[in-house]
Order: C-alpha cells, then structure tokens, then sequence
C-alpha cells in the first residue's frame, strides 16, 4: 500500500469535509455540549453540597461546635499510671494506662487510658479509649470509642470513614469518561456514511474509482477522512474538560485530580479503537447503500459494541480501570483490524461504477 494516495484521497475528503460548515458545527459542539457542559452542570453542583473534610467511624458519636483558639494544654501536679478508679474526681492529674469508670476528669493529661461512663473537661487526651463519655473543651488525638458526645471540643480518631467525595467522584468520573468514548464512537456515523455513496450521488465517485489507487488506499483515504475530525474534536473537548474539572474541583480537594491513568488510556486508546470501529462500519454501509439517508441509519447501529460497555459501567457491573481499559482497547482493536479488512474483501468498484444509479 502506498501511503501517499491514501493521503491524497484523505486530504480531499477533508477539503470537501471543510465547506459543509453545518456539519463541522456538529462534529465540533456534539462532544463539547455532551463531554463539558452537561456533566459539569450535573456534577459541579453534587460535588460542591458534599462535605468535606473527614468523618470519623465512631459509633454514636455527637460533635458539637469547636475548640476554643485560647484553649492550652493544662498543668499537672502529680502523675497516675497503672491504677482504677471508680466514681472519683480528677483534678489536674497526668493519668497514664489507668482505667476510669463514673468519674469527672477536669484539666487532666491522659495517656493510654480507658474511660466508661464519665465527664471529661479542659483536658489533653491521647490514645484513649472513651465509652459513653462527654467530652468538654478538651483536645484528644488517636482516640477510640463509641457513644461520645463531644462538646467544644478537638478530637481525633484513629478509625475514619472514606471521604464522601472520594466516594461519589470515581462514579461520576466513570460516568463522564465513557461520554468521551461514546462520543468518538458517534461522530463518524454523521460524516463517515456520506464518504462513498454521497459521492456517488454527487457524480465525483467515477474518476476517483477509476485512478489507480488501490482499494486499500482508497479506504484507508475514506477512513482517516472521517477518523480525523472525529477524534480531533473529541481531543479538544476532553482538554477543555479536564482543565475546567480541574479548576473547579481544586478547591474541594486541594489537588489537582485529571487527567489521571485511566483517563489517559481512555483517550489514547479506547476512543480511537471504538471512533475506528465506527467509521469502518459506515464507510461499509456507504459502499453497500444506494443512499445517504439509508446509510445515515443504519450507521446508527455501529456503536451497539459500545453501548453495551456504557450499560455494563452505568450498571455497575463494570468499573473502568486502567487494566479493563487495556482489556477492551484490545479487543476493540482485533475487531476493528478484523473488520477493516472484512470491508477491504467486499468493496467492489466495479459493481460500483457499474450497477448503481
């Protein structure tokens, strides 16, 4: 195959692609309305009503209002370890390993204790564990328990739910990602149908078919035609999403989160083997049909391969990792080198030039 006339039949279709401005209008605003503004207006709100910051798997635990910006550490006079006390009040004490039961513990330093069923005020805790405790002014850091109420308070638990954010945005990152494969996967069925028989119809088919051009070159040419401006327009929206995600969703997470793995893979991968499946299966529709409208419909059904991915991750059955990614590049890419010659094997110009009207 000669690169070069298939590069001479691609850079025509792109001249005559060029004047249909109505089109180019499409191809251009389909991925950005679907890709950028329809799931930024559906997220940004969602992602700025979740709270932030992080929430602590403690059962039964009450936080109310914070700590005090004049609260210091309190004094001590006499240190307490590897002792109990039951039903006492503890006045400026540094406890350590002792356990406590029913008691008032006022400007004290604990460390490694166990309190049940008391009061706790002014004090510094660390590596405590508290049970049906209220907690009052006070700071604590690695702590453990269940049923606290926490009053003015600063306490810090060693057990931590997952952030909410962290939780909902992989799934709405998931469900925006597959927007930039679909969208590839779309684009071709409104250029790529016309590539053959909207020649025909136009009477500019019969000499291209009659240069010696061979029908690989010839389709590899109608190929890249549609291929190109298709991928093109879905790299500029991915860029422009990405950027405005970033600038929106700083400010929540502190970090910058695209484009990550996945994504990357997805874009460079995934969407060009699933735009490449489409435009194969019209640039065959089109050789096959008589007329645009014909081919324009039955286009529609090349993107059912990626229908069926989209249902299987909207669903949940499916998760796009950067190994699942790889797993459906891949196949996409044995069906469409499969595919590409299956069209090669059945494009007859002969019969072309011959029996259409």
């Amino acid at each position: 195959m000669h690169w070069r006339n298939a590069w001479i039949v691609m850079r025509k279709d792109l001249a005559e692609f060029r004047k249909q401005k109505l089109v180019i209008g499409s191809i251009v605003a389909m991925p950005i309305i679907l890709g950028v503004i329809f799931p930024l207006a559906t997220f940004v709100p969602i992602i700025t009503m979740i709270p932030q910051g992080e929430s602590w798997d403690v059962p039964g635990l009450l936080e109310l209002g914070s700590l005090p910006d004049d609260f210091i550490v309190p004094w001590t006079n006499q240190t307490i370890a590897e002792s109990s006390f039951t039903e006492v009040v503890l006045h400026h004490k540094t406890l350590k390993n002792v356990n406590l039961s029913n008691c008032i513990i006022i400007s004290c330093i604990l460390e490694d204790v166990i309190v049940i069923n008391s009061t706790i005020q002014n004090s510094s805790l660390e590596r405590t564990y508290l049970e049906n405790v209220t907690v009052v002014r006070s700071e604590g850091r690695e702590l453990d328990g269940r049923y606290i109420l926490s009053v003015s308070s600063n306490l810090l638990f060693i057990r931590t739910k997952p952030s909410e954010i962290n939780q909902v945005l992989p799934m709405m990152f998931n469900m925006m990602l597959m927007i930039f494969i679909i969208v590839p996967a779309t684009l071709p069925t409104i250029i790529a149908p016309y590539s053959i028989v909207g020649e025909k119809n136009n009477r500019s088919l019969e000499p291209l078919l009659a240069t010696p051009t061979t029908d690989g070159e010839l389709l590899a040419g109608k190929i890249f035609s549609s291929f190109v401006p298709s991928m093109g327009s879905t790299l500029l929206a991915f860029a422009l999403g990405v950027v405005l995600l970033d600038v929106i969703l700083l400010p929540q997470v502190n970090y910058p989160l695209m484009p990550n793995l996945t994504w990357i893979l997805s874009v460079v991968l995934l969407a060009p083997t699933t735009c490449l499946m489409s435009v194969l299966a019209c640039v065959l529709v089109s050789s096959k049909v008589s007329d645009v409208r014909a081919a324009q419909q039955l286009g529609g059904f090349v993107v059912m391969p990626m229908v069926v991915l989209m249902i299987g991750v909207l669903s949940g059955f499916l998760f796009l990792s950067p190994l699942m990614v790889l797993v459906f590049a891949g196949l996409y890419g044995c069906l469409d080198l499969g595919l590409f010659y299956f069209v090669k094997a059945v494009f007859n110009r002969e019969k072309i030039l011959t029996t259409w009207k």
